[in-house]
């Protein structure tokens, strides 16, 4: 038994390095998620959650959720181009873009602020991370911009012994309580942009340490107090896209989003979103060699979105799980610019 314990530690090792960022179908959804130099993109502020249920019919807990919020600050032109909130209640207009300006004309530069909580569970395994962003905008001339950001904040890493499925709970061998682990945390990210296209990337947890967990509740009994569980390595991501309007009605915006960890091969996802008259879209997706998806959403008053998103796996996971299942939900602060 106490090597079959052995085997489940090396397993959740495994986990722990190769799932540092959490998965989610909808990322085209936050881009902020995954690439800090999207705080303060927008015109107005915004607020978002998501919550993700992976491999459902498995006998495990497989969940992922996401709180997150950014803001602009002294943004002096607009550059959002879907929907946008209203100052206020009584306040209404329609949303005005500025004109395209010519590549001698340079805005003021902008900051940009946000914050984000993330983690997921995996089986036994459970990862919280938390993080605050400061990004710095800057006109290159007419609609280009470049951004530049750091979050800053700390990784938190729990084993739930008392979680693991044993024949024997009377076993001595088996170590009851948690295990825990704290380390710091610092993700970098760029971005190049107009007005409807965008490509950067970001490097996520670019310290890299081993995870030294120590136990929560020790007893006089127990002989053993400290064990490590996986090392953290950075995670490259890079995206791009782009949004263009058909007609007056109907906008496309496809998207891509490359990832990469040191001694992992690289993964990519695809993703088309259809917009009708910025209200109502639908979009499919694709993950290299892993699962494709449909999503579905609509903005349901004037400051409140949700989408949700059913995903189908391939590989041997089609034939013993019923989906991945995710669900986002929107709110828009007021617009903080000025007609």
């Amino acid at each position: 038994m106490r090597y079959l314990f052995l085997l489940l530690l090396i397993f959740s090792s495994w986990i722990a390095r190769a799932q540092q960022t959490p998965q989610f179908t909808q990322y085209m959804m936050n881009r902020y998620l995954y690439n800090p130099a999207f705080a303060g993109f927008e015109d107005y502020g915004e607020v978002k959650t998501g919550f993700r249920q992976q491999w459902t019919g498995l006998n495990s807990s497989n969940t992922s959720f996401y709180v997150t919020g950014h803001m602009a600050l002294d943004k002096s032109d607009r550059t959002s181009t879907g929907f946008i909130p209203n100052i206020s209640k009584t306040i209404k207009r329609p949303y005005e873009s500025t004109k395209i300006r010519s590549s001698a004309v340079r805005p003021d530069p902008h900051q940009g602020f946000g914050i984000q909580i993330m983690g997921d569970q995996f089986g036994p395994l459970t990862n919280i991370s938390i993080g605050g962003t400061y990004a710095y905008h800057i006109a290159l001339g007419g609609e280009q911009k470049l951004s530049l950001a750091t979050t800053i904040g700390m990784h938190q890493r729990i084993l739930n012994l008392g979680g693991l499925d044993v024949k024997d709970q009377n076993d001595p061998n088996i170590i009851n309580g948690k295990l825990s682990g704290t380390q710091p945390m610092i993700n970098v990210g760029g971005m190049y942009y107009t007005r409807n296209f965008y490509i950067g990337g970001a490097v996520n947890q670019l310290i890299m340490d081993n995870y030294s967990l120590m136990r929560t509740n020790v007893t006089p009994q127990d002989t053993i107090r400290t064990m490590w569980l996986g090392a953290t390595v950075p995670n490259m991501l890079f995206s791009a896209g782009f949004q263009k309007s058909i007609n007056d009605y109907w906008d496309i915006a496809p998207s891509i989003m490359v990832k990469y960890m040191k001694s992992a091969t690289f993964s990519y996802e695809a993703n088309i979103k259809v917009t009708y008259s910025n209200t109502l879209w639908g979009g499919l997706s694709y993950r290299h060699n892993e699962a494709i998806a449909a999503m579905i959403g609509a903005q349901i008053s004037d400051r409140v979105n949700v989408t949700y998103s059913y995903e189908m796996h391939s590989l041997g996971l089609s034939r013993t799980s019923l989906g991945s299942h995710e669900l986002v939900l929107g709110i828009m602060l007021s617009n903080f610019l000025e007609k």
